[in-house]
């Protein structure tokens, strides 16, 4: 009975020791992409987008994020369009991200994983802030910038290609996470 006692009494301590899965809330956390083009700068707002990470003691872990390709709105529907259509949405309706280490201390950290637009992954660091943690909730800021060719997607054209979208776009990130 003394062994039984023992047993459980680690077992459920092990338990509280495992890593505490967090998830972004939509209302409070927000992801944007900009970039330029001939006319002017521009930017989407990305309104579908879940993000998650593991809390193991002090340590953030296995964060990943998914967003929808559709749901990047400009407030302009040809320009969504033509995005949409450059991202190849109807074969890669998301975007992804997955961690594969994360370091750092005093609230800065270096994540670095594969970032997968239009079917295509790449190997990425991102340097990012953790700015709140609080017992049951974090937020995670940080941007990424990158060519869109380096992808395999050309950057989108509008008016006869009068109109030119920049290779290169920042995507810029403020995520409330959730235990």
């Amino acid at each position: 009975m003394k062994y039984t006692l023992i047993l459980f009494s680690l077992f459920a301590f092990s338990i509280s020791l495992s890593a505490q899965e967090y998830q972004s809330n939509q209302s409070e956390s927000s992801m944007k992409v900009s970039g330029t083009s001939t006319l002017h700068d521009w930017h989407m707002d990305v309104e579908s987008f879940t993000a998650k990470a593991s809390l193991n003691g002090e340590s953030l872990e296995n964060a990943r994020f998914t967003a929808e390709v559709k749901s990047m709105k400009s407030g302009t529907s040809s320009m969504d369009d033509n995005t949409y259509e450059a991202m190849k949405e109807e074969d890669y309706p998301r975007i992804s991200f997955q961690s594969s280490s994360i370091s750092g201390k005093e609230g800065k950290l270096t994540i670095k994983g594969n970032l997968t637009i239009a079917g295509v992954t790449k190997p990425i660091t991102m340097n990012t802030t953790l700015e709140k943690w609080a017992e049951k909730s974090m937020t995670v800021k940080g941007k990424y910038t990158f060519k869109m060719s380096e992808f395999g997607i050309d950057p989108p054209r509008a008016m006869l290609g009068t109109i030119r979208t920049g290779d290169e776009i920042t995507i810029d990130f403020n995520l409330v996470l959730y235990k």
